[in-house]
């Protein structure tokens, strides 16, 4: 593992293979026909920043696991994000809002969060998702005139029907996501890791969890009224005017499995009433200086320190092998 969080990801091969043969350069070929993002740009999350911050640990985790970024105050820098693949998407409409989180031991990353705006992964299958991509990809299309983008729209609504049908475990998160407005802040988001991972205590015993990053200010929607007023890439802006009255603070908190719950399928959420112990606070102090060297870093959730392990998730073992496709192209 590459342990400074370097441009590639972990030091695995990127000709990764699906069960169903998708091999990881033709997933990203998938989502550049898709997206068209620009040749340096992520081919996901294409605009995001940088920002400096802080982890203090409750203590509350320090049975369960050796990992000594877990349950000591460590830095960490944390890239917020608009999951678009166009460096120019909107803020103001519904779409993917990412937090990455990146813990530092000297500067150099020892372990990687990676999270969403949403509840559950939109599928179980790495194939499922770049459907998915492709799919809302062709909604969101405004080229050329209005009929054409009418006719576009049409195809996308047939599409997106055709993807649920296919790959019906995305249908509940997808109707679920779809019914919540975009965030007024990325300071008022809440932000799910999606997979399942394993913590690990000195004797070896696992216990499985998810986490979630969950705002201390609350969850706020973006109201339409509010939105009209607002530039289009307003998020980071608005982050940034935030923190110069101080920190923004976010819960880590991790959702603990019991019997039964699955850890191989990201699509299926596990109950709430599952415990959730608060693991430590992350206090967003400032855009960082070093924004630029990292904007060319990786953020991978299967970048985890010794306590720490992953799951069988067929989509979080695939992740890091587009992720090194995506870093080799974007860096030549």
């Amino acid at each position: 593992m590459d342990n400074q969080g370097s441009l590639m990801s972990n030091d695995m091969p990127d000709d990764a293979v699906t069960v169903d043969g998708m091999t990881a350069r033709q997933a990203i070929d998938r989502i550049e026909t898709a997206g068209r993002p620009r040749p340096h740009d992520r081919r996901l999350h294409a605009r995001g920043a940088v920002y400096d911050a802080r982890f203090v640990p409750t203590g509350h985790v320090a049975g369960l696991t050796r990992a000594t970024h877990l349950t000591t105050e460590t830095e960490a820098v944390i890239r917020f994000s608009n999951g678009s693949p166009k460096i120019d998407a909107d803020d103001r409409i519904k779409g993917i809002r990412g937090m990455a989180v990146k813990f530092l031991s000297d500067g150099r990353a020892v372990a990687d969060l990676v999270a969403a705006n949403f509840r559950v992964f939109p599928s179980n299958t790495p194939e499922g998702f770049i459907d998915l991509v492709e799919a809302m990809a062709a909604a969101s299309a405004a080229d050329g005139t209005l009929a054409d983008r009418a006719k576009s729209k049409i195809a996308a609504v047939g599409k997106i029907a055709g993807v649920l049908a296919h790959h019906p475990e995305s249908r509940a998160g997808l109707k679920t996501f779809i019914a919540r407005q975009p965030p007024a802040s990325f300071a008022t988001c809440r932000y799910d890791g999606l997979h399942a991972f394993f913590l690990v205590d000195a004797e070896g015993h696992r216990r499985a969890f998810r986490y979630r990053l969950v705002p201390q200010l609350g969850e706020i929607e973006l109201e339409a009224a509010h939105a009209s007023t607002l530039t289009p890439d307003f998020l980071l802006g608005e982050l940034d005017a935030r923190l110069n009255a101080g920190p923004v603070s976010f819960t880590l908190v991790f959702q603990l499995a019991e019997e039964g719950d699955p850890t191989n399928d990201p699509s299926i959420a596990w109950p709430e009433h599952r415990p959730l112990l608060p693991a430590g606070y992350l206090h967003v102090q400032r855009r960082s200086a070093r924004n630029d060297e990292w904007e060319r870093h990786v953020f991978d959730p299967t970048r985890v320190a010794p306590g720490v392990e992953l799951s069988e998730d067929p989509v979080l073992r695939f992740r890091p092998h587009a992720y090194s496709v995506s870093a080799e192209r974007r860096s030549t």
